[in-house]
């Protein structure tokens, strides 16, 4: 599998956990944590619409688990099983911490969101790196 979850992936977090495991993450397609936070509240700005008051929120909450996803689950060298089991874990944390920052219409936003890239993932469309999910 090349890739795994994101955005959020994190969004979610989460993105190709396989194919970071097998490069440094100097070579990886998906960037250091902060251009992976970066790139992910990019993302959650546009498709949320997130306000000009939460941006620097959201960013800081990414970038805190892009860097608890490399430390913990990329820089191991854990096996595929793992790296999925440890990054769903560090993804539940991230949304404890994200949900209170987003408002109602949101929240469905962002639920709508993690339901299509689930879908591109299981489709077998997995994307190369970060810019490539829809």
């Amino acid at each position: 599998m090349k890739s795994l979850m994101i955005l959020l992936i994190g969004l979610l977090g989460t993105f190709a956990l396989s194919a970071q495991s097998q490069q440094s993450k100097t070579e990886s397609p998906f960037g250091t944590p902060a251009e992976r936070a970066k790139l992910q509240t990019e993302k959650m700005k546009t498709a949320l619409p997130l306000r000009a008051d939460q941006i620097d929120k959201i960013y800081a909450l990414n970038l805190k688990y892009a860097q608890i996803m490399q430390k913990e689950v990329f820089d191991q060298g854990a096996s595929q099983w793992t790296m999925y089991t440890k990054g769903s874990e560090i993804n539940k944390r991230k949304e404890k911490e994200l949900k209170p920052l987003l408002n109602e219409a949101q929240l469905k936003n962002y639920e709508k969101l993690k339901a299509e890239m689930r879908k591109q993932m299981l489709s077998g469309d997995r994307p190369d790196s970060l810019d490539d999910f829809k």
